[in-house]
């Protein structure tokens, strides 16, 4: 049939409006694309996460079945005592307890890591119970080993050890109650996390996707890349966190990583956060996470620091065989310091490997959990003040958070009563209104502080009747006009 010039010029449009139609579909569908200027679209940090302030989650694996040195045992196992990068003797123990590596290697305990005690609704309880608004737990550390049902390695705890989908079960679980899901990764450093000896890895060719520098490089991080993408699309966490090393990551396949992140984020309407750390990633996609460490002043960019339960000389983010922990006053005061810099706080819990806490940790988290439940409006939902804190001329130490119209001065030490306290940050200047109302927060019954404000600060008061509202940290709340 021989068509007219009419109908060539519809027929022409009609493709013209579908083929537009099919860009705006998959523009709406899939938003970023694998390049820096579309991902800088995203916002890095939603307000939902400055809100939520405070986040756990877990170092738990096979590394916690030999509980020795800490959970980087993996590695050390594998280092002779000549080597600069032994820990407590690892090689030799290792040797001596479990047999040589040609006939115990490091996935000789993955049917030793059982599990049985491990209780999802129980982990998110706890949690939740401890005042965190995001949880989670590590989904793959360096070893290897993936705590998800994964489909691109065999090496898996729905598959091996605790036949598992750990982090699916969690995720629920998390979610359920209200909290946000955290997902870290740390496989970014298994390709060249350990040196296998040459006579060790022939015989063990079975065991290369776990091994990672037994595999050919680009099929491992094709790897790296599928578990990345199987975990955002599979189990949608509201943050992915990543150790350091993503520098061994080439540049497109975390492009891809992100993009596909985004994107699924877009589908299900989350808005999604990834943590890095250093300089790998730039700030305008992501979070910047501090390990073990914070800024002592506030950053104008929102940032992440995450610090681990254990402690010690050898203090490990796994469990470990008498380990030794933080107190829960240590890490409520670290809270206070990190919240009112602009940062948001992530505690690390060290499970065993039956999948149990130690009653010590319970305790200090749940601890933790009694003072953020009793005085968390002073957390939550803040932001920074002008100043994050000083020392008082009394030597008393005290944080600000800021939310709406009202002023929170954490003090770290007892004010004591009936003794003027000059807070210096807290100038009409720096207020930018006057006091109404100053309150010392107590469970109980709270107590109205008196007041003066002068050109050099405010000069605060507590009365007489006011008990020690906590051991831990006092809360004064000012309310302006």
């Amino acid at each position: 049939m021989k068509l007219t010039t009419v109908q060539k010029c519809v027929a022409a449009f009609a493709v013209s409006l579908l083929t537009s139609s099919c860009f705006l579909f998959a523009q709406q569908t899939n938003p970023y694309t694998p390049d820096w200027a579309s991902l800088s679209r995203h916002t890095p940090v939603p307000e939902w996460v400055r809100d939520a302030k405070f986040g756990i989650y877990c170092h738990w694996g096979v590394y916690s079945v030999p509980a020795y040195g800490n959970e980087q045992y993996y590695r050390y196992m594998h280092c002779d005592s000549t080597s600069s990068q032994t820990l407590m003797n690892g090689h030799i123990r290792h040797a001596e307890l479990y047999g040589p590596l040609t006939e115990f290697g490091y996935h000789d305990f993955i049917p030793m890591f059982k599990a049985e005690k491990f209780d999802a609704a129980e982990w998110a309880t706890l949690f939740r119970e401890s005042g965190a608004r995001f949880a989670g737990t590590v989904a793959e550390h360096h070893d290897g080993f993936s705590m998800w049902d994964s489909k691109y390695t065999p090496f898996n705890a729905k598959n091996m050890g605790p036949k598992r989908d750990v982090i699916g079960e969690l995720g629920k679980a998390i979610k359920a109650r209200g909290m946000k899901f955290f997902t870290s990764l740390h496989h970014e450093n298994n390709y060249t996390y350990i040196k296998v000896k040459p006579e060790w890895a022939a015989n063990n060719p079975k065991y290369a996707k776990m091994y990672g520098c037994l595999m050919p490089h680009g099929e491992w991080l094709q790897m790296w890349l599928d578990k990345c993408n199987e975990v955002v699309t599979k189990y949608s966490p509201d943050i992915v966190y990543f150790d350091a090393w993503m520098d061994e990551i080439p540049e497109q396949y975390k492009l891809d990583f992100l993009a596909t992140y985004f994107n699924h984020a877009a589908k299900t309407g989350q808005e999604v956060i990834f943590t890095y750390k250093y300089k790998e990633f730039p700030r305008s996609i992501g979070m910047l996470d501090h390990e073990m460490s914070n800024p002592n002043q506030i950053d104008s960019i929102p940032w992440l620091c995450d610090y681990t339960i254990g402690t010690g000389y050898h203090y490990s983010w796994g469990y470990v065989k008498g380990m030794e922990y933080r107190s829960h006053k240590d890490i409520i005061h670290k809270l206070i310091e990190v919240v009112s810099c602009n940062g948001q706080f992530l505690l690390n819990l060290s499970p065993m490997a039956d999948g149990s806490f130690p009653q010590e940790q319970k305790d200090i988290v749940a601890n933790v959990g009694v003072w953020m439940w009793s005085y968390g409006e002073s957390i939550y939902g803040t932001r920074p003040y002008v100043a994050a804190g000083e020392i008082t001329a009394g030597g008393k130490r005290v944080h600000y958070t800021t939310k709406d119209k009202t002023i929170y001065a954490i003090f770290l030490d007892w004010p004591e009563r009936l003794t003027p306290t000059l807070l210096t940050k807290l100038t009409p200047e720096n207020m930018k209104g006057e006091v109404k109302k100053a309150t010392l927060l107590s469970v109980k019954k709270d107590y109205d502080c008196s007041f003066v404000q002068t050109k050099d600060g405010l000069v605060l008061t507590l009365p007489k009747n006011a008990r020690l509202s906590s051991d831990v940290a006092q809360v004064v709340k000012l309310e302006l006009e």
